[in-house]
């Protein structure tokens, strides 16, 4: 091997740093090569290379101080002996990660120094929690700890997205059993799925639909037969109540004005069998009788005749017989004075929504994330396209909706105006003229062509009058006379 010489040295005496002007130790000298000043001869063991213009030698320069000498440095270990040096140098350290990493064996690591961790993030990473414990780690906190049990998460679950829908899918021999996630038109909706038939569902305007995946309600539906239970509600052990299916609605329909509640019949059978009592705020038992064409309004509490055709009039001479109109009643009879009506028109369904932003595209450019990000980019486009259609649409058939509401309400009322709730027993106050007091008859009178109440004491009722009876005072509440209801 040559001899290196290229540019000069300089040397102190008494120091061992060799500083050289246009010289390049790093590529031509080696550790324990020999240096010597050209005017001198005397050589110097080198000991490190420091730079491209700077070497250490082995002892202090122990000649004169000089400046930019030439120089000479003479090899005494070969290029392959010194590889091989270096080589052993880096392989004593390098055991330690032959013998774990490079097997597979990491350090279990910590929460706050995982055995897997980043350069940038030491706090975050993978780390063996305990035996056959896994947990992941972000931010020196187990965010999913997995044991042979299971695994569980701590904190929230932002999303979870199988394939182009968002969804949660439970499997059972490779099977999808149970599926949470997008179902319907544009995925807008959210539902539960089993063993391929969908369970539950809620849509966007807030109904909660259970085996059923459209309603235009908070919707339960089972198709059981007649006699089979659709709804059980349990206190405990006990039953507190149970709806069960029915094969028809009876011929006689509920009423189709507005309730708070609406249970159907079977043909021929019974809407509600209850084993206990029926309480209710009410204190008297009515029917809805029809009125005669020149009627008119009949007040709470006014007594008024029924005519020969079984009608309600207020003319006395139309009567054949006299009622009294009831004003709280907890029951009512007869409600089928609008079953002729067409069903109540029902609505369009909710609104339509806009859909929201496109799909941001991904930050990294792995083939699955791209083609997730076209797939819903595509979707999200087509969603926009059919939007305007399906809201303008949707807006004519609100349109139709109200006005066939409106008149649909309007027959309705004109329905209601022709009938009206009479008390057949039970308490009733009932609107007297005069004074009266309790044990007192209130019977009917004649006003004219009109009808009235009067109060005839119980010493001074002839037996004509005693069948006009309405009923007999009990009580005086608010100035009024409640009677206990007794048609002559």
């Amino acid at each position: 091997m040559a001899w290196y010489n290229v540019g000069t040295v300089t040397v102190t005496n008494g120091s061992t740093v060799v500083t050289g002007a246009g010289t390049d130790f790093v590529n031509n000298v080696s550790a324990r090569d020999s240096l010597a000043l050209v005017s001198l001869g005397t050589p110097n063991e080198i000991a490190s290379v420091d730079s491209k213009t700077q070497l250490t030698l082995a002892r202090p320069w122990l000649g004169a101080t000089t400046n930019a000498a030439a120089y000479f440095v003479q090899p005494t270990v070969g290029i392959y002996v010194d590889l091989a040096l270096r080589a052993l140098n880096m392989l004593v350290p390098f055991q330690s990660v032959i013998d774990g990493i490079g097997q597979g064996l990491l350090s279990d690591g910590t929460a706050a120094a995982p055995g897997i961790r980043f350069l940038a993030d030491q706090d975050t990473g993978v780390r063996r929690a305990a035996a056959n414990v896994l947990s992941i780690v972000a931010g020196g906190v187990d965010r999913i700890v997995a044991d042979d049990s299971g695994a569980t998460v701590y904190g929230r679950i932002i999303n979870l997205v199988f394939g182009e829908l968002p969804q949660i899918v439970i499997s059972r021999s490779g099977v999808a059993s149970w599926v949470m996630g997008g179902i319907g038109a544009g995925n807008n909706s959210w539902g539960l799925q089993l063993n391929s038939t969908l369970q539950m569902a809620m849509d966007t305007a807030g109904n909660l639909l259970a085996g059923t995946p459209t309603g235009d309600c908070h919707t339960l539906r089972r198709p059981v037969a007649a006699g089979q239970p659709i709804l059980r509600v349990q206190g405990g052990a006990a039953n507190t109540a149970i709806f069960f299916g029915i094969d028809a609605i009876g011929a006689d329909g509920a009423n189709a004005a507005n309730a708070a509640l609406k249970v159907g019949s079977p043909v021929g059978g019974r809407s509600i069998a209850t084993t206990g009592t029926i309480n209710a705020s009410g204190a008297d038992y009515a029917e809805y009788m029809t009125k005669a064409d020149a009627c008119g309004t009949i007040a709470a509490g006014d007594v008024c005749g029924v005519d020969i055709d079984g009608k309600l009039t207020r003319t006395w001479s139309n009567a054949i017989s006299f009622v009294v109109k009831s004003t709280d009643p907890s029951l009512v009879g007869g409600d089928i004075w609008a079953a002729h009506l067409d069903p109540k028109p029902e609505g369009p369904g909710p609104e339509p929504i806009a859909p929201g932003d496109a799909p941001a595209m991904p930050d990294n450019d792995a083939p699955e994330a791209l083609a997730t990000w076209r797939d819903a980019a595509v979707a999200h486009t087509a969603l926009v396209i059919a939007y305007p259609a399906e809201h303008a649409a949707w807006a004519l058939r609100q349109a139709e909706y109200d006005a066939a509401l409106e008149v649909w309400e309007g027959a309705l009322e004109t329905a209601r105006q022709c009938v009206d709730r009479i008390a057949f027993c039970g308490q009733v106050p009932v609107n007297v003229t005069d004074d009266f007091a309790v044990g007192d008859y209130i019977i009917a009178a004649a006003n004219g062509s009109e009808i009235l109440a009067v109060a005839v004491a119980e010493t001074d009722i002839t037996f004509e009058q005693y069948r006009r009876r309405i009923g007999r005072v009990w009580a005086v509440r608010e100035g009024r006379a409640w009677v206990d209801v007794q048609h002559g």
